[in-house]
């Protein structure tokens, strides 16, 4: 056997990766169905509930059912690390993982790829689609939020809001906040999320979920202590300036002069956010890696 093979071999992969995703349906599949399926679940009550009320069916409004997706899209990326491989930092599963011949970059590639991106698609997928189906046979719903995703022109509507002579002024701003409303861009910072539990999963015994969430809330708390006396001496004194002045004709050109940083920032939102989501995806795949390589039982 060559050290290429040892390595990493594309059969031996693909072999584990299917036993890994079964694994995965076994472990996760049913909660992930309940959670993918209460689209048409909650319409289903609203809709009786309406009837009962009303004598009129009236399904969920897209409000609700954005804010919906956003719940049980959250509750998924918090609990399917843990549930899906939670169970290696036990001292006998932990140990019959490590045994399975198999290279580590495998194992890792597998877990990563199930975990960081699988998950979070058939998810969406299935919610989606659910979604859409809903709607086709409820006119009461609208568009399904598909629909409103990804074919909404949100410079449009975005430029709508504001005057002419502000939408010229403004324009290289208001363009990088209309593509920040594009859903393709946070497709990173799912699987941010999703990193950041498989880590935990990987480090903490029991509660893995509140314990990483707990160490993210600390880590926040952190952060925004040490950032608090740098903005307070740079941007809130800005800020109250400005105010001082009562905001009188306030231009590009004044932004550009009292929030330089913040004004190249909203110039290179996309680049900006992009980069450094790449950045810590990547030191997250690293530790990920490291703890990998550190597991012994």
């Amino acid at each position: 056997m060559t050290m290429e093979s040892e390595v990493f071999n594309w059969n031996r992969f693909w072999r584990y990766f299917r036993s890994d995703f079964n694994s995965f349906i076994s472990r996760y599949g049913i909660t992930l169905l309940v959670l993918s399926t209460m689209a048409v679940t909650i319409d289903a009550f609203n809709g009786l509930f309406s009837s009962i009320i009303t004598g009129s069916w009236v399904g969920t409004v897209a409000p609700v059912r954005f804010i919906l997706f956003g719940i049980f899209g959250v509750v998924v990326m918090l609990t399917a690390p843990g549930k899906l491989y939670g169970h290696l930092t036990d001292r006998r599963e932990g140990a019959a993982f490590l045994m399975l011949p198999v290279s580590k970059l495998e194992k890792f590639i597998s877990m990563v790829v199930i975990t960081g991106v699988v998950t979070p698609f058939i998810f969406g997928l299935i919610y989606m689609g659910l979604d859409i189906m809903v709607c086709m046979v409820d006119p009461t719903c609208g568009e399904s939020m598909f629909s409103q995703l990804f074919f909404t022109d949100f410079k449009s509507i975005l430029a709508s809001t504001i005057s002419p002579s502000d939408l010229q002024e403004w324009g290289p701003f208001m363009n990088n906040i209309s593509s920040a409303l594009t859903p393709f861009v946070y497709l990173d910072d799912i699987f941010q999320v999703m990193m950041y539990f498989l880590l935990g999963a990987l480090i903490f015994k029991t509660s893995k979920t509140g314990k990483t969430l707990g160490c993210l809330i600390l880590l926040a708390l952190t952060v925004e202590m040490l950032l608090s006396p740098i903005m307070a001496f740079t941007i809130f004194r800005n800020f109250r300036e400005l105010a001082d002045a009562n905001f009188t004709g306030f231009t590009v050109d004044m932004f550009n002069d009292t929030f330089p940083l913040t004004a190249w920032m909203m110039r290179h939102l996309i680049l900006v956010d992009t980069l450094w989501d790449t950045l810590l995806n990547s030191l997250l795949l690293f530790l990920i890696w490291l703890r990998l390589s550190k597991m012994k039982h």
